[in-house]
Parts: structure tokens; C-alpha cells; sequence
């Protein structure tokens, strides 16, 4: 491929800007709709791998295509065609502004702050991972986007595994991740949620030290995941907050029982260390506070239920009624012409997309992180949680 191609007759490449696991990436224009993308492209080499390689590359697709999370890189399209008579395929995701964290690193270890941030950026990825049944199996920092605004994004789901074991692309005798992060299961094979949780302290070691927990070549590697403790963090940077320093030795356990229970355990320890250390000071009056739940409802017909789709849903605020509510008077409630009874009034409309993954079933609730009511002095928004409704 070269600048100028252009893809199944829609994307434009524009220039390469990366690797990654089976194929390059390049920046790209879709003119449908007018914006920049990033595309990632496997053109075949003649290679008995090739069917392999492409089966992985549909595996990306499915599965970043199923997770709607502002942590997780949002994919457009996949597709296969000829180019110059070979066969090649190619995965459209969002285009991050940023750089990888393994090119940021290469300045030093990260202020500590940021550092947590990163950290618990990639925490909360992981858990709407982990609770949609799936395992990314290669987190590491060339994974990991740190956009220009500071957030980070986990990408590169190719070799992702889920709990369909269909959709579980391995090769016997191969080993599927990058050495220098595996936990000591993954290094035999044996893969599930706390293995990324064992990836994700080997980051936040290296992000707060500047250097990996283990170095060497692959069989020394193999041999330090399995057997050999890490430096402890406070001996490389003293002022790493003690908190911190126990929650990496609670990741990098070679026992995964010895791990934290979830992603989502690791978010709120990440933060209750930054909110302890490097939080801003707040009025005690006024701390911030989390925004609420909300639920709602959606009808999809059996097809889309099956292989997915993108819905527009039209939530709505309600707050009290300023003419009845406040009143305590249960009989000016039901009289008052504003509310009409309801003792509530609309606050505010707003329509969003969310993305349904493939083979929800009828009553099936999906959690949507911060999709919920805004939160307040800083907090977090709180989490839509939708009741999926399949007619016929």
C-alpha cells in the first residue's frame, strides 16, 4: 500500500502513522461522511498465515465493534477486497489524536498524578471489558493511546479472547501476547481477566520507574514472571505513595488469587490514591459527587438483536415541579395544572447513539458507563443502564 491508495472504493490513505499487531496503520480520509480515520490495513504475503491473520483482524473488528466505552477505540467499518490482484483487509477505527504511552515512556516515567490517571483510564476499559466476557490478552504501553487532551485509550483487540470459544483464534505452540507484560498463567496458555489485571501492573510499574518490572531476553523473561519478584517501587522512586507501591505488588502476584477481584476494584483504588495525594482541595461543603443512574428502554427487531446496531435513544430529565413540589400539599400535586399531577416537570432532552453489541437477548439489561445524570462539583457522570425489548 501506498499514499493515494484507495481502499474498497471509499478510503483515501493518507499517510502510515504506526504499527500494530498484524498490520500497519495508516491516517485516511472517508469521504462519505467527511472525516479523518485511522485505517488499519493486512495485505497478504502469499503465506499459509494469511487466513489466520485475517481471521483476527475480523476478531478485532467484532469485538472493539461490540464495546461502546469513551476508553476503548470506537471501530467504523472492516471490510476485504483486491488491490492489484491480492487479497487484503482492513479494520476503520477513530483516529486518536496522541501517541502511543511505549513512545511517551521513552521520555521517562510519567509525574506520578498522570501516571494514576493513565492507569485508571485503562482500569475503566478494562472493566466494561471484562464484564462484556472478554480479555484483551496484550495489554502493554504500544496499546495504549494518551490522546493530547490526556485521556488514554486501550486498542488493538486482535488477539482478544472471549468467553465463546469460537471466537478464541489461537495456534498451539505459539505464544499469543508480548513477553515482557504476560502474567505467568498467559505464559502457558491460561488466559482470563486477571491476566490483563497482571498486564496493567506491568504498565503502572513502568510508567511510575521509567523501566519494565522484568527485562531480559523471552526464556529470561518466562523465568522472572514465573519466579522472581519485581523491584519494589519505593526503591526506584521514593515518593511513590506506599498505597500505589502495594496495589503493583497486588498485580504483579504470580498467583492470579492474590490479584484484585476486578478492573473495576483497581479504577477505585487508582483514584482514592490520586483523590488522597494529588486531588484537588475542595470545600468540604462541596465535594464532588457522583451523578446517577438512570434507565431506560429499547425495541430492536430480531435482526438487529442478532448482529448488533448503533440506536439513537432520546433520554429524558425530570426535576421536581417548582409549583407543587416543594409544597409538601399532596391535593395541590394532583390539582396542579403545570405537572399535571406528576409532581415532576421535564428538565432537559438529549438524544444519544449507543451501540447494542451482537445476540442480545429479550430483557437483556446493558450497562453504558457515563451515559447517566452528570455528576456534581467534578464527579463522574453515572451509568445508563438499558433494558433491551426483541419484537417481532
Amino acid at each position: 500500500m501506498q499514499a493515494g491508495t484507495v481502499l474498497d472504493g471509499r478510503y483515501r490513505l493518507i499517510e502510515p502513522v504506526g504499527a500494530g499487531g498484524f498490520g500497519q496503520v495508516w491516517r485516511a480520509h472517508d469521504p462519505r461522511v467527511d472525516r479523518l480515520v485511522a485505517v488499519k490495513v493486512l495485505t497478504s504475503d502469499g503465506s499459509t498465515d494469511h487466513d489466520r491473520q485475517v481471521a483476527r483482524f475480523a476478531r478485532e473488528a467484532a469485538v472493539a465493534g461490540s464495546l461502546s466505552h469513551p476508553h476503548i477505540v470506537t471501530v467504523h467499518d472492516f471490510g476485504s477486497a483486491m488491490h492489484h490482484g491480492r487479497p487484503y483487509a482492513y479494520l476503520v477505527m477513530q483516529l486518536l489524536p496522541g501517541t502511543s504511552l511505549s513512545a511517551v515512556l521513552e521520555e521517562g516515567p510519567l509525574p506520578l498524578p498522570t501516571a494514576l490517571y493513565t492507569a485508571s483510564c485503562v482500569a475503566d476499559a478494562l472493566g466494561a471489558a471484562h464484564e462484556a466476557g472478554l480479555t484483551h490478552r496484550d495489554i502493554k504501553p504500544s496499546n495504549i493511546m494518551v490522546r493530547d487532551d490526556g485521556e488514554a485509550t486501550v486498542v488493538d483487540f486482535g488477539i482478544t479472547k472471549g468467553s465463546d470459544a469460537r471466537h478464541d483464534i489461537t495456534t498451539t505452540g505459539v505464544l499469543i501476547g508480548t513477553p515482557a507484560y504476560m502474567a505467568p498463567e498467559a505464559l502457558s496458555g491460561a488466559f482470563d481477566y486477571r491476566s490483563d489485571l497482571y498486564s496493567l501492573g506491568c504498565v503502572v510499574y513502568e510508567a511510575v520507574t521509567g523501566r519494565r518490572p522484568f527485562t531480559g531476553t523471552s526464556w529470561q523473561l518466562i523465568n522472572q514472571h514465573l519466579n522472581e519478584p519485581p523491584a519494589r517501587l519505593r526503591t526506584l522512586r521514593p515518593d511513590t505513595p506506599v498505597e500505589l507501591e502495594r496495589l503493583v505488588a497486588r498485580l504483579l502476584a504470580k498467583n492470579p488469587a492474590r490479584r484484585p477481584d476486578s478492573a473495576d476494584e483497581v479504577y477505585e483504588l487508582l483514584e482514592e490514591i490520586n483523590d488522597r495525594y494529588f486531588g484537588d482541595p475542595r470545600p468540604i461543603a462541596d465535594p464532588p459527587s457522583r451523578g446517577a443512574d438512570i434507565t431506560s428502554e429499547v425495541s430492536l427487531s430480531p435482526g438487529e438483536a442478532t448482529y448488533g446496531a448503533v440506536i439513537p435513544l432520546r433520554l429524558t430529565a425530570r426535576e421536581n415541579c417548582p409549583a407543587c413540589a416543594t409544597t409538601g400539599d399532596e391535593t395541590r400535586v394532583l390539582d396542579c395544572t403545570t405537572c399535571r399531577g406528576e409532581g415532576r416537570v421535564v428538565a432537559k432532552r438529549r438524544t444519544c447513539k449507543i451501540r447494542i453489541p451482537a445476540g442480545v437477548k429479550d430483557g437483556q439489561k446493558i450497562r453504558i458507563r457515563e451515559l447517566g445524570a452528570p455528576g456534581k462539583h467534578g464527579g463522574a457522570p453515572g451509568d445508563l443502564y438499558v433494558t433491551v425489548h426483541v419484537t417481532n
